[in-house]
């Protein structure tokens, strides 16, 4: 059975401070909610696919209200990583330009990415408030859900990569323990165990 040895997981040194413990517990259960969630959306999503194929192959019924469902949750799922890839640093990036860096010009070039999430984030917050604002009161012909409620993701992600892109600049600061991934990564090794 393979074992993950990873180097990253740390628990609060007896040093920390109060407030730092307090903001690593804060980070960790959010980390875990949204993990969660997008877990089950995911499993949703699966789910709801391959419920709706096999009804319109073999029995051609078609919901457009649930289609409209799995549409939106497929979009929600997809702002909703975007941000948590931030968390984990998981999103492309030019890798081997920043790794050449070492000390003081790798934590600029690690801030002045974590900058451009942020510059990014505020654009879409702020334009995805204005679409809200302009078409959200609209309602959906198949489902009677008003668009704002399914744009609404748009803000929430958007507020959660700025969030998740300070965290990683802090984190070059002060100690924040780094995200728990559920898979491996380049950074785990996999060993076998003796036998």
């Amino acid at each position: 059975m393979p074992k993950a040895i990873d180097s990253k997981f740390r628990h609060p040194d007896p040093g920390d401070g109060i407030l730092e413990v307090y903001m690593n517990t804060i980070i960790k259960g959010i980390d875990r909610f949204f993990s969660v969630i997008l877990s089950l959306m995911v499993a949703i999503l699966a789910s709801g696919v391959i419920l709706t194929v096999f009804m319109r192959y073999f029995f051609s019924i078609s919901y457009g209200w649930f289609e409209e469902f799995l549409t939106m949750l497929f979009v929600a799922i997809t702002f909703l990583g975007s941000a948590v890839c931030i968390r984990e640093k998981q999103h492309i990036n030019i890798g081997i330009l920043v790794d050449t860096f070492t000390g003081t010009a790798k934590k600029i070039s690690t801030i002045f990415i974590e900058v451009v999430y942020i510059v990014v984030s505020v654009f879409l917050l702020v334009y995805g408030v204005k679409w809200i604002q302009a078409v959200g009161a609209t309602v959906s012909p198949s489902s009677g859900i008003p668009f704002g409620w399914y744009y609404s993701v748009v803000p929430i992600a958007s507020l959660l990569s700025i969030f998740y892109a300070c965290i990683n600049i802090a984190g070059l600061f002060v100690s924040i323990p780094e995200p728990i991934t559920g898979y491996f990564t380049d950074d785990v090794i996999q060993m076998e165990e003796p036998k």
